[in-house]
């Protein structure tokens, strides 16, 4: 018995807004989603082999500060960084940690903290 995968699930005020965000942003695609009355209730998403749920938050208003930060890799966080500027996303500037990664951040629309890293190339 082993584990094969994790998918994070993300509290969001509004699924419709948090979805286009991460199409735009990240580019990531629908798999399926739940529509409600009124707007989308439920929403699965992937972005090559990344996998997220974006869940509405029925009844209780999402925290202020969310408990869940994502972290992705690139292999060019260059041209990364210069794609999230040119579609006008507050992002970070570029910053090299002191374990070797070059990274930038940025929040969705839920306050949900999204860094991009890349290995330092030497």
């Amino acid at each position: 018995m082993s584990l094969t995968g994790l998918v994070p699930i993300l509290k969001c005020r509004s699924v419709d807004r948090s979805l286009k965000f991460y199409k735009d942003s990240l580019q990531f695609i629908e798999i399926r989603s739940r529509k409600g009355e009124s707007e989308t209730e439920w929403a699965y998403i992937t972005s090559d082999n990344i996998f997220l749920m974006l869940e509405q938050q029925a009844g209780i208003e999402v925290s202020a500060e969310p408990s869940i930060e994502l972290y992705f890799y690139t292999d060019n966080i260059s041209d990364f960084h210069q794609y999230m500027k040119a579609k006008n996303f507050q992002v970070s500037v570029l910053a090299k940690t002191a374990y070797g990664l070059l990274q930038c951040s940025f929040y969705d629309p839920d306050g949900h903290k999204i860094t991009i890293g890349e290995l330092e190339k030497k």
